[in-house]
């Protein structure tokens, strides 16, 4: 019995190193993501941005169009929130897979 568990926990301590580089390719993954999402952010809440300022803009300018107005407040937003929507998903994504190896 006792060698039984010996045995076990070779292979278990084996498995671990196995999956270290897995581990730390994930994190490296899940650095890349934050960093490339961070950018993205950047840009498309710039542009976001702009597309909401020129829906704001249609309430002051004659004819005041309150379509054009919802559907920039609408576009506007989900431009600006897509890289981050994106990116909280791979990132949990990554994380899950992470906490499940790190289980084994």
């Amino acid at each position: 019995m006792t060698v039984l568990r010996l045995i076990g926990s070779i292979i278990h301590i084996l498995l671990k190193i196995v999956l270290l580089p897995i581990q730390i390719v994930l994190t490296i993954l899940i650095f890349m993501i934050d960093f490339a999402g961070g950018v993205f952010g950047f840009v498309f809440g710039i542009v976001g941005g702009f597309i909401i300022i020129a829906g704001f803009s249609c309430l002051f300018m004659p004819p005041i169009d309150w379509k054009l107005f919802t559907e920039a407040m609408v576009i506007g937003t989900l431009i600006g929130s897509f890289p981050r929507m994106v990116r909280y998903f791979g990132e949990s994504l990554l994380i899950g897979m992470k906490d499940l190896l790190a289980k084994i």
